[in-house]
């Protein structure tokens, strides 16, 4: 297990570093990450290499007994690359260039910023390939954080449109499957076709999902860029990348991009920026059961905050002793490495505002010592945070549907992340492991598996899912479930869901979008429970299913909102609103018994996670309440 912090030796110079070493030392920690925005460093100019300054640092650290994670410093690109090239920069909708400066300012498809860090990601390698203090390799910083996702540039045109040549036989193809007879826009060549841009009227939503998914691959292929890179000169390196929050809502496939990783990598900050209030603990848990995800086993914390963080304006602070919790958390979910950003927060800059263990004025304070504590009480551990954690649920990533929300939200109420969170929250509040999985995972072993608003589903998942409820299985679908083919259409002929009527025991009878604070009442069909729809209302009409919840009152008639349905040796539960709390809540008190998990609710604000190694059974009890943590076992 490694535990350290994130620490920028470059930005205070040799002087600093042995008393800095002496301090990190002190804090418990036998890692530092180092080198993550210091490519001006290492190549002040093109072609020109000066690793002195890390060779140095590394010696003392290795003086120390600490290891090193080595980050490929690739975000933030420097002045006489952007001089020389100022094509690298991204390309805003509008036309202008992303100003220099920043951070992830610049096109990951722009072959002169690609040649030139894919050279730095090979020189490093080759310099340190026989460095033994270097533990593993971070490649680039937080993909996809901060708009970088998108560009609009010449290139990434191009490149777009040799994406479409590769996914379709010829344009007459893509003109049929498009309807690109709608509104006059048949091509004639590939080279016709338009970025997406936004005008008074919406572009074709299969041009736009096909956006969407170039921009993806865009991210994907940048990255194994920098992987095989280091690879060509390290074939066994540890390759890792550390992502940033709100994956349920990037341009990129986080579980595509793993695939090429080592280790999944999560920088986790549940406050930053001018936030009122941090993330609730199902929201935590919920991002990092997501990182979990990735790869499907355990993940690092490459940064996790300790002070206050902002750039221009400032989150509200971490109380005493929740930092250290929200670190403890992400160990029961799955975190088997961690670091806190940053050692000491630099006086200067554009993240003056982001505070680390220590501050400006560098004196070992309260935040040192909840680190120190912390690491203390974890390390003894160590065996069983390394043990692979397994859900006995698992909720349904998928990304063509996550784009297709994207591109046609269809109510200003919808966010997919969001929902899925809402489905999550039954289950973290009773302690329910949760794994998030990618749509081409098996659904096989798993108690029970939901699947929020998967508008776009090919037709192998959905016999993936049958043939999962057939077995025993018990799956939960969410309004708007198999509306859409792959190119983001409907299917013509089908009832809704399209190819899953036999699944729910329903057909959608009739659908209306609600907005922001619309909704419609609901009520069981005994009259015990009330509640309340939101976001959709479907309005669905039985065939095999039994009735759960039904719109009321309903001007288009009587319809059910919410199904159960026998298939085969398992269970379909159909939501066609996304319904309040309390009424979801009795909801899952109603399909849980059947999958064997635990229906009952635990106190608001606990959580409680059980490791087990051979015959040792570890408890984590996590008071969100009272800010504390307890490790028995």
């Amino acid at each position: 297990m490694y535990l350290g912090v994130d620490w920028y030796p470059e930005q205070w110079g040799m002087e600093r570093v042995e008393a800095d070493l002496e301090g990190i030392c002190a804090l418990g920690c036998n890692m530092v990450r180092i080198g993550d925005f210091a490519w001006d460093r290492i190549e002040p100019r093109e072609g020109e290499y000066d690793f002195s300054f890390f060779d140095a640092v590394i010696q003392k650290v290795k003086a120390r007994g600490l290891s090193v994670l080595l980050c490929v410093p690739t975000a933030t690109v420097p002045r006489w690359l952007a001089l020389a090239h100022p094509e690298v920069m991204r390309a805003r909708e509008d036309g202008t260039r992303e100003p220099y400066g920043g951070r992830r300012g610049c096109c990951l498809n722009d072959p002169k910023y690609r040649e030139r860090a894919v050279a730095l990601a090979r020189a490093l390698a080759a310099h340190y390939k026989g460095e033994t203090a270097v533990k593993a390799w971070q490649i680039d910083n937080e993909i996809g954080h901060e708009g970088s996702d998108l560009c609009w540039c010449e290139t990434c045109h191009g490149g777009f449109i040799d994406y479409l040549k590769d996914r379709y036989a010829d344009i007459q193809e893509l003109n049929d499957r498009w309807g690109t007879g709608f509104w006059t826009q048949i091509y004639d060549r590939f080279e016709d076709i338009p970025l997406p841009r936004k005008g008074d009227t919406p572009q074709n939503p299969a041009l736009r999902l096909e956006w969407e998914r170039f921009r993806a691959r865009s991210a994907e292929s940048w990255l194994k860029a920098l992987a095989d890179a280091v690879r060509a000169e390290i074939p066994n390196a540890f390759v890792l990348h550390d992502f940033s929050a709100s994956l349920w809502g990037k341009r990129l496939d986080p579980f595509a991009i793993a695939k090429d990783l080592d280790a999944a990598a999560y920088n986790h900050y549940p406050v930053w920026g001018a936030q009122a209030s941090a993330m609730d603990p199902a929201q935590t848990a919920f991002a990092l059961d997501t990182a979990r995800g990735l790869k499907g086993g355990n993940f690092w914390i490459t940064e996790t905050l300790i002070g206050t963080q902002g750039h221009d304006y400032l989150s509200c602070s971490p109380k005493p002793g929740e930092s250290a919790l929200w670190a403890a958390q992400a160990m029961a979910h799955g975190c088997s490495n961690l670091l806190f950003f940053r050692y000491r927060g630099y006086h200067k800059g554009a993240e003056q505002f982001c505070f680390g263990v220590l501050d400006a004025d560098n004196t070992p304070r309260r935040k040192f010592y909840e680190v120190q504590d912390l690491f203390a009480r974890i390390e003894p551990y160590q065996n069983v945070f390394s043990t692979l954690l397994r859900g006995e649920a698992a909720l349904v990533f998928d990304y063509d549907s996550a784009a297709a929300w994207r591109v046609q939200p269809q109510s200003d109420a919808m966010d997919y992340g969001g929902e899925a969170l809402k489905l999550y929250r039954q289950l973290w509040k009773r302690d329910i492991t949760v794994d998030v999985i990618p749509a081409d995972a098996d659904l096989a072993g798993y108690k029970l598996v939901i699947v929020p608003a998967m508008v776009v589903m090919d037709e192998e998942f959905k016999q993936r899912l049958k043939d999962y409820v057939k077995k025993g299985g018990i799956v939960v679908l969410t309004f708007r479930s198999a509306w859409k083919d792959a190119d983001n259409n409907f299917l013509f002929g089908e009832r809704l869901p399209a190819g899953l009527t036999d699944l729910i025991g329903a057909e959608l009878e009739e659908h209306e979008s609600l907005l922001t604070g619309q909704s419609r009442g609901v009520i069981s069909p005994g009259g015990q429970e009330t509640g309340e729809g939101q976001v959709f209302c479907e309005m669905l009409s039985p065939t095999t299913a039994k009735t759960l919840l039904t719109w009321s009152p309903c001007a288009f008639g009587d319809y059910a909102a919410a199904t159960e349905n026998d298939f085969g040796e398992g269970k379909c539960y159909y939501l066609g609103g996304s319904f309040d709390e309390t009424l979801l809540s009795r909801l899952f008190d109603i399909l849980l018994p059947p999958c064997g998990l635990n229906a009952a609710p635990v106190p608001e604000g606990v959580e409680t996670v059980k490791r087990t190694v051979g015959d040792r059974t570890v408890t984590m009890a996590l008071d969100h309440n009272t800010k504390t943590f307890s490790i028995e076992g």
